[in-house]
């Protein structure tokens, strides 16, 4: 097991320890040192050497101290230099995160491991969490589909008047670098209504400008992985109408308009996880369908 020194000014790493100790109980091959006014970087190594002594320090050691570049740094720093026989590594800007993961993973990591472990959860432990914050406005989503024919009639005569759709957002990656596609994508779109051909990365930048805040949008996607993806990335929606996926080499028909292979099936499932509600429908007059109830009975 990784040997563990705790070095922090005043009697920090003494109280961390007790913490620590107090969570996930009594711990063995660590040491905590206290660090006090009128000391300095030789007190300190003194102590390093006392307590190293009691530890069990031939898998290596790692020091936890609190400030890049303090006197608990130095020492740590001094000592593995003139041992070099043994194997340590020095961590600062020590949390409670930090050190809880690496004592709850020490018997089966390695140092160079336990590290990682120790700077990840780390940089993770540090939230802020803001009260009395606005709440923030972006564009009304007033409906995210998913039709491979994008702007067509069902969409423009169908759910754009239906919903008094003011602006259509086409969301791909690929479709937005082809210029005559987006050229006839736009030429088709109703002239009352303004429609665009992005990728996800600037979707976002606009989906976050308050100067849309008022609009009433509809998303038309080619695939649910691409929501997945622009979820990640910021997009909130609650529901998701399925009209069309075309049929293709590897795919299957479960709709006389939907077909689907593994990856569709595979991020269907990971927006239904999200508690994201999957409708197939081809116009609003249609009744509700649950893709996943369909799905479950597909077999590919």
């Amino acid at each position: 097991m990784i040997a563990i020194i705790i070095c922090m000014h005043g009697k920090l790493a003494l109280e961390t320890l007790k913490t620590i100790e107090l969570i996930i109980g009594k711990q063995k091959n660590i040491k905590s040192i206290k660090f006090l006014s009128g000391e300095n970087t030789e007190n300190i190594i003194k102590k390093y050497k006392k307590k190293i002594n009691k530890l069990y320090v031939k898998k290596g050691i790692i020091f936890f101290v609190d400030i890049l570049g303090g006197s608990p740094f130095n020492a740590a720093n001094r000592f593995l230099y003139n041992n070099k026989k043994i194997k340590g590594e020095i961590i600062s800007g020590t949390n409670i995160p930090m050190l809880l993961e690496v004592l709850i993973s020490r018997k089966k990591k390695n140092i160079n491991e336990l590290t990682k472990i120790a700077y990840n959860s780390g940089k993770e432990g540090i939230n802020i969490t803001k009260f009395n914050k606005k709440k923030k406005k972006y564009m009304k989503i007033i409906l995210t589909r998913i039709d491979d024919r994008l702007i067509h009639g069902q969409v423009c005569t169908g759910w754009s008047k239906e919903l008094k759709i003011s602006r259509i957002i086409v969301i791909n990656n690929k479709i937005c670098k082809d210029a005559i596609r987006v050229k006839l994508l736009k030429q088709v779109s109703p002239p009352s209504i303004n429609s665009h051909v992005i990728n996800i990365n600037k979707f976002i930048k606009v989906y976050n400008n308050p100067k849309y805040k008022e609009d009433r949008v509809l998303l038309l996607f080619t695939n649910p992985k691409d929501i997945v993806k622009t979820i990640k990335k910021g997009l909130k929606i609650k529901s998701i109408n399925i009209g069309g996926m075309s049929y293709k080499e590897g795919k299957k028909q479960i709709t006389d308009a939907i077909s689907v292979n593994k990856k569709d099936i595979k991020y269907f499932n990971k927006l239904n996880n999200m508690n994201i509600e999957l409708e197939i429908r081809k116009v609003p007059n249609n009744k509700k369908l649950n893709i996943i109830d369909i799905l479950k009975k597909t077999k590919l």
